[in-house]
């Protein structure tokens, strides 16, 4: 049975000049064929047409999608496409997209402050709180947490991202052999979407939104990103034409599938995209097989960030790729100043555009080894991107199983912490599905209320930094520590994962009268790291 959609078909056709932005390759068309159905086979089938295919290049391995070219002098695109779908083992047809990259870069590039991490007037993402329960890494039970940025590149050498860099182990370099039989042949450093190798390269717009991600945290240097620690896989994508962008989407998806499949011996458990590019006024309807990688990747669990236009358009009405694309696994993300306000030039949509962050000045790294400001929707996504990341590594080994055991389930419960925890915000009201900017402690506090706290979610710790001893006498508990470490605040949980007391300063003791006998868990903060656990049994 014929699985083209006609009503797909109907708006590509139509839209095919819904826009003088909107752009494509003369001449090659995608196509998805059906399983197993050889490229050469489809040739054939086309040998004695009008439409005259030639020179297949595989595009995506595991879903079947080649590139066909023709010529464009002799045939309309309209006719290619109308005659291709005809065709029994089409699946989809549709044109090659030009991407475009959305970077506004500021000219304020000495702004030296992360002001939407911390702000005085709390117009920030309250990265400082979420930063007590993690600050990123590793999953609770283990697992090493990679985002993938699709972009121009990344300089592998810049001294704010050493150890924050995702490089395939399971590859030997130079040997011309596929060692991890992940499809991809030398795959050390990741992929090069337009060359076929892991020839990553750096133009300058990939290595700021990698910063914002992941750029080292408390390591006296520069900046931090979102996370302090997580690793980026580098793809070199998405800034030429929409091919690159389904082998981009299609290197992911092969490597975390991989991961699953061996219970994390190859591959990478890759939690995040991120997508800083597009295509302004672009239509789902033109684009079907790149909609359609945001379920694919979703089942495996991975959640999807896009940047939506740098331009003052409702994307409900003309359209943007990927922004638009209908995705349970997609966040489309528009762009906030300082002033918590959603940028004049960035997109919205009531129906398709999520939430805000905040992109404009966002000080990041930069290519050269250097720091600036970035800004546009570009410099947004990426903050919804470093999110989801920090949220894998929530102190939750119940969390943390599930995105194992069932990591579609998790990735939709990841979406659900961020997109119904924002902070409401009166510029994105009814102009976004949530009304809000992200707010990244009220997300991970959602994830973390959400799970049951159990003695099981306890990591080990060191028993000589941090002491509790009841004074059943007076209801009273003392803390005390060595004299090398600071405890900032103290929050204690009943077993079941309930707060019962917080305290946001430095504190010897504090009064438990209220608190019945039995066992808790203390949740501490000290200065400069993760928060810290210990039981404690109260016992008068």
């Amino acid at each position: 049975m014929k699985k083209i959609s006609f009503y797909f078909l109907f708006f590509l056709v139509f839209h095919l000049g819904f826009s003088q932005q909107q752009k494509y390759v003369p001449g090659e068309v995608l196509v998805k064929l059906q399983k197993e159905y050889s490229a050469k086979a489809f040739l054939q089938d086309f040998k004695k047409s009008n439409t005259q295919l030639s020179n297949p290049v595989l595009v995506s391995k595991s879903l079947n999608i080649w590139k066909y070219s023709f010529d464009a002098n002799s045939i309309k695109m309209e006719d290619v496409l109308k005659n291709v779908s005809r065709n029994e083992n089409t699946q989809i047809v549709q044109v090659n997209h030009i991407i475009k990259k959305r970077a506004t870069i500021p000219d304020d590039t000495d702004y030296d402050r992360q002001w939407q991490y911390f702000q005085a007037n709390d117009k920030d993402i309250d990265a400082d709180e979420a930063w007590d329960i993690t600050t990123g890494g590793t999953t609770a039970n283990g697992h090493e947490i990679v985002v993938a940025v699709i972009d121009d590149g990344l300089q592998f050498d810049h001294p704010d991202m050493q150890g924050n860099i995702w490089m395939n182990s399971q590859e030997i370099a130079g040997n011309n052999i596929d060692d991890d039989e992940n499809g991809y042949v030398d795959d050390v450093k990741g992929w090069n979407t337009a060359t076929n190798d892991d020839n990553v390269g750096d133009l300058g717009h990939g290595t700021p939104v990698s910063g914002i991600i992941g750029a080292k945290g408390n390591n006296n240097l520069g900046v931090a990103g979102v996370n302090w620690n997580v690793k980026i896989m580098a793809i070199d994508g998405g800034t030429g034409v929409e091919e690159e962008v389904i082998r981009a989407y299609s290197y992911i998806l092969d490597n975390r599938k991989l991961y699953n499949d061996t219970n994390g011996a190859k591959g990478a458990f890759v939690v995040a995209t991120n997508a800083s590019w597009g295509v302004d006024f672009g239509q789902p309807a033109d684009a079907p097989l790149w909609c359609a990688l945001y379920d694919e990747l979703g089942r495996i669990g991975i959640l999807n960030a896009g940047a939506t236009i740098n331009d003052d358009q409702n994307i409900d009405v003309v359209g943007d790729l990927p922004t638009a694309c209908p995705s349970d696994f997609l966040i489309s993300v528009t762009n906030m100043n300082q002033n918590d306000e959603k940028v004049q030039f960035a997109g919205y949509g009531e129906t398709t555009i999520d939430l805000g962050a905040h992109g404009e000045n966002a000080y990041t790294i930069t290519s050269g080894s250097g720091y600036g400001g970035f800004g546009g929707t570009s410099g947004a996504t990426p903050h919804v991107a470093g999110a989801i990341a920090l949220l894998y590594a929530a102190p939750s080994n119940t969390f943390a199983e599930l995105a194992i055991s069932n990591p579609e389930e998790a990735a939709i419960k990841v979406r659900g912490y961020i997109l119904d925890n924002v902070d409401p915000n009166p510029s994105l009201e009814n102009i976004t599905t949530t009304g809000g900017r992200l707010n990244l402690f009220k997300s991970l506090q959602a994830l973390m209320n959400d799970q049951t706290l159990s003695i099981d979610d306890l990591p080990s710790q060191p028993n000589n930094e941090f002491f509790l001893y009841p004074n059943p006498a007076k209801d009273v508990v003392h803390f005390k520590t060595n004299s090398d470490i600071k405890v900032t605040s103290i929050s204690i949980y009943t077993t079941t994962g309930k707060l019962v007391k917080e305290f946001r300063e430095t504190m010897s003791s504090i009064d438990v009268s209220n608190l019945n006998n039995g066992l808790y868990i203390v949740r501490y903060k000290i200065e400069g790291t993760s928060s810290l656990y210990h039981t404690m049994l109260l016992k008068r």
